[in-house]
């Protein structure tokens, strides 16, 4: 009969231990989203809210936009006569409305980042969405508060001009100023797009947007959504920001023209430039300028090369 040989560990100073390898089909659960559907509701309907809000403010930005061009567009019919020569009361009622909108949709969004909840599908971290959103809120809406609530001691250049009697330097301002918030203020839809994502998102039990390819698809995460906003986000950056700067220094203009209008008026051109730049509302304008020129040129480029990606690779990016 044969003996078996038992080893053991003081038998033997080296054990061999052999790993049998894993046959059959891969293991797919390495691929799938490792997180469940959020149990806490509003990690859902915080998102959703938020997109209506931005919806909002696309509305009011567009609004700014299409009478200016098309005064007889069924949606957008202004008040007065139908025409785009609005009065002074119903330009402030503009200005005051899509200042409102941007208040409410940025606020809401801060407050989805104090409870732990990011909005916004591209973002993975709330310090984007306050980096952005604060100086908007400190900044760009404080300075038009004299503008539309109509209070003459904080900024008399602009009031002068709604107020005078020079009607064509007036409507130059009013076209202008309303282009200007509008295409600036027209990337809303971007953030639209992204919070209707991230709700999608949260109901698979995704976190990051580079995980919507594992996920099952609808609309808003869908590879043509996702393309649109691509282009649509590069669109903004290299179109609509430089028409909404142009529009900046057209009503930059107007009250230039206001200032050196009166026949008497023979100061240098510093002072000019001095008088005109203490207006509250162009302040405003030259930071949006300054910006713009600073950081869009960049994030256009940054857009351009995820496009391309997207174009020749097919990722969500």
């Amino acid at each position: 009969s044969c003996c078996r040989r038992q080893y053991s560990p003081d038998a033997c100073p080296i054990m061999v231990i052999k790993v049998r390898k894993a046959a059959g089909r891969p293991n797919t659960n390495a691929i799938k989203p490792t997180s469940k559907p959020s149990t806490q509701w509003y990690h859902a309907v915080l998102p959703f809210i938020a997109g209506l809000f931005h919806l909002r403010v696309f509305y009011h930005a567009i609004h700014c936009i299409i009478p200016r061009f098309l005064p007889n567009f069924i949606l957008f019919k202004n008040i007065d006569n139908n025409t785009t020569v609005l009065s002074t009361p119903t330009f402030m009622n503009e200005c005051y409305r899509l200042d409102l909108a941007i208040f409410v949709a940025y606020m809401f969004d801060l407050v989805c980042c104090h409870l732990k909840v990011v909005p916004f599908s591209r973002c993975n971290s709330s310090r984007d969405i306050i980096g952005h959103h604060v100086p908007t809120l400190i900044l760009a809406l404080p300075l038009a508060i004299p503008l539309w609530a109509n209070l003459r001691t904080f900024d008399p250049i602009v009031s002068t001009v709604l107020n005078g009697d020079n009607t064509e330097i007036r409507n130059r301002f009013i076209d202008s100023y309303l282009l200007a918030s509008g295409f600036a203020y027209i990337s809303s839809l971007n953030e639209v797009i992204m919070c209707f994502q991230r709700v999608e998102m949260t109901l698979a039990g995704v976190t990051t947007f580079r995980d919507i390819p594992m996920m099952k698809r609808h609309f808003f995460t869908s590879r043509g959504i996702v393309g649109f906003e691509l282009m649509y986000k590069m669109c903004f950056f290299w179109g609509m920001s430089i028409l909404a700067c142009k529009a900046c220094c057209e009503y930059d203009k107007s009250i230039y023209d206001a200032i050196t209008a009166p026949v008497d008026y023979n100061e240098p051109i510093w002072k000019t430039i001095v008088t005109l730049y203490s207006s509250l509302s162009v302040l405003r304008g030259a930071l949006f300028r300054a910006f713009s020129v600073v950081m869009y040129p960049s994030m256009g480029a940054r857009c351009f090369k995820k496009i391309k990606q997207f174009l020749k690779e097919g990722e969500v990016l």
